[in-house]
């Protein structure tokens, strides 16, 4: 699987100060690359996938979907969701 993080719309904040990116990940039956956002579970089938991140901004703050993301120096991407997983805050860094 690959994952990419570059210039983003948001990111959420983890209790420990990092901040989470949303990333892109290769399908790898598909060869497409796109975000990845769930409303419950953590498994492709549970996915839907997403090429605008202001698409994935809206799922995720205004629907209540979780989107797979990381800190820019973590190796592994996971779920995370506003107000679980140790979640504080949703970050915006571009105007929409």
């Amino acid at each position: 699987m690959t994952q990419e993080i570059q210039n983003h719309v948001f990111c959420l904040m983890h209790e420990s100060g990092e901040a989470l990116y949303p990333v892109k990940m290769k399908n790898r039956a598909t060869g497409v690359t796109a975000y990845r956002v769930s409303k419950s579970g953590n498994t492709l089938a549970d996915c839907i996938e997403l090429h605008d991140e202001q698409e994935v901004l809206r799922y995720v703050r205004d629907l209540g979907y979780g989107v797979r993301a990381r800190g820019k120096h973590s190796a592994q991407a996971s779920i995370y969701k506003l107000d679980q997983r140790s979640i504080t805050e949703l970050r915006l860094l571009k105007s929409e």
